[in-house]
């Protein structure tokens, strides 16, 4: 590739992945993975008027994707509901996700933690960069779940956000957010 094409570096402060190309719709580009979304702090109102109900300890199950455990909260026909922790903390690789992904069209990851803090390790976010990557790729319906901000527009405080944020902040700009409970309910009494 080096050889045979120019690498041009465009900077400035505009991300246009985050915009769509001129002649096309917006509305045309929406699939499964734009259908998803990030959930901050996560109240139950807050998911349930997604249809979410957080799984009871009983439908804890232990999948094998590949060759590495996981356990997940839920593994519903087709959802998948697992901790940001167990998910991403763990020994998971991309084909991990990569054959959750053939059978679960909608995933939940719950208990995110802020990328403004450094409460995860450099490995787990960049388990959780592959996760995006493949769910996006697949066009699987995907739901963050956290209690802190979920802002991914953020300057890597420390070493532990991976290098390519901004891929993972374009990418998951595409998911409409649900905010708290107080500002959903100024927007219903607003509303009626």
């Amino acid at each position: 590739m080096k050889e045979m094409m120019d690498t041009v570096e465009i900077s400035g402060a505009s991300d246009f992945r985050r915009y769509p190309v001129a002649g096309t719709d917006p509305a045309a580009d929406s699939g499964a993975f734009r259908s998803g979304r990030i959930i901050s702090p996560g109240t139950p109102r807050q998911l349930g008027r997604l249809g979410l109900f957080r799984p009871t300890p009983p439908q804890s199950r232990v999948l094998t994707p590949t060759a590495q455990p996981i356990v997940v909260k839920n593994s519903d026909p087709d959802l998948l509901w697992v901790g940001f922790e167990e998910l991403c903390g763990g020994l998971t690789s991309t084909s991990d996700f990569l054959a959750l992904a053939e059978t679960f069209r909608t995933w939940v990851i719950d208990d995110v933690p802020s990328p403004a803090d450094d409460a995860a390790s450099a490995p787990a976010w960049q388990r959780f960069s592959n996760v995006v990557d493949v769910l996006y790729d697949q066009d699987i319906t995907l739901f963050l779940v956290g209690a802190g901000p979920l802002d991914w527009d953020v300057e890597p405080s420390g070493t532990a956000l991976p290098v390519d944020l901004a891929r993972i902040a374009s990418r998951l700009s595409l998911l409409s957010r649900s905010h708290p409970d107080k500002d959903m309910d100024s927007e219903e009494a607003a509303g009626s």
